[in-house]
């Protein structure tokens, strides 16, 4: 193979002069078509886990959104305007599309493994994807994404070594053409699975969803359910969301950890530093201490811990309420 993928998209006469703008049309109906798969995994993947949900969904939509930018700039001599040719931005696009693309497949596959069978999960030892079809896919996946960095980084290496032995070779790009070193071969390959990838993906996931894991008191404490749009993962998270949506009202703040205490999964969860600091900023909530107190002891907490991300934002909203 001696062709790149963008040659496809170029109009030069040693490109695609009569079908470039076929490449184009692809271009443009894969972003639209690609937009909606995404946010339809994104919507499932969240409940998996939120925070990567969001980074591997920026990283695909980044990619998506590159190839539509990649077949309004072709790889063409042609000038856009002044002296900026149209392959020089062409090639920038590109990059941003394979490297986003590149990072998203890890991070999507990085959910599904997360996923795998948990007595801890609200289903039980069931999980939220489909595993029989995941494990095929993200194996291919994974499996051809190796190969092609592996290939590209290995050539650097034998390519010095057969050019010392016969300087006749050519370039780097030349000597590797019609071999298995071929740079154009495994960018396809790549491609190719990225596509496959994108496409087959949506099929491991469940049809519907309506934003959150059924809700069922059990003894772990991987529970999630949503307030005001933050997910709430644990045990703890769960009797403050509780308190929140039935108003539950303590005359102390002893009434307070007479309820935490309830909440036996509490051991083991956090630190205990962590669960002092829980149980302190209850109290002064419970008590009507100022919110602006409470948001500062809060801040000044999390710059010593990070176990309480979640914990933060919930607090500091429990605080404005009072």
């Amino acid at each position: 193979m001696t062709a790149t993928f963008s040659f496809l998209g170029s109009n030069e006469q040693n490109s695609n002069p009569n079908g470039w703008y076929w490449f184009s049309i692809g271009m443009f109906t894969s972003f639209f078509v690609e937009i909606p798969l995404i946010m339809y995994v994104y919507q499932r993947l969240r409940l998996v886990n939120f925070r990567l949900a969001k980074v591997s969904n920026g990283f695909w939509l980044t990619g998506v959104s590159s190839q539509f930018l990649i077949g309004v700039f072709r790889s063409s001599r042609d000038k856009v305007f002044g002296k900026i040719e149209f392959r020089k931005i062409h090639n920038i696009v590109a990059i941003i599309c394979f490297l986003s693309l590149l990072v998203g497949a890890p991070c999507s596959a990085a959910l599904v493994a997360y996923d795998k069978p948990k007595s801890c999960t609200n289903y039980g030892k069931k999980n939220l994807l489909n595993h029989r079809l995941t494990d095929i896919c993200i194996s291919l996946v994974m499996l051809s994404l190796f190969l092609v960095v592996l290939f590209c980084v290995l050539w650097q290496i034998v390519y010095p070594i057969l050019y010392k032995q016969d300087p006749t070779i050519g370039s780097n790009w030349t000597a590797g053409m019609n071999t298995i070193w071929s740079f154009p071969l495994w960018e396809n390959v790549c491609i190719i699975t990225l596509y496959v990838y994108i496409l087959w993906f949506p099929f491991m996931l469940p049809a519907r969803t309506d934003g959150k894991r059924p809700k069922q008191r059990n003894s772990c404490s991987f529970s999630r359910v949503n307030y005001n749009g933050i997910e709430l993962k644990t045990e703890l998270s769960r009797m403050w969301f509780e308190i929140l949506k039935e108003k539950i009202e303590f005359r102390s703040g002893a009434d307070f950890l007479e309820h935490l205490a309830d909440y036996d999964e509490v051991e083991g969860l956090l630190s205990e530093k962590g669960v002092s600091f829980i149980q302190s900023v209850g109290k002064l909530i419970i008590e009507g201490e100022k919110a602006e107190n409470v948001k500062k002891m809060i801040k000044e907490f999390g710059k010593e811990s990070n176990e309480l991300w979640q914990w933060k934002r919930v607090m500091i909203k429990c605080a404005e309420k009072k």
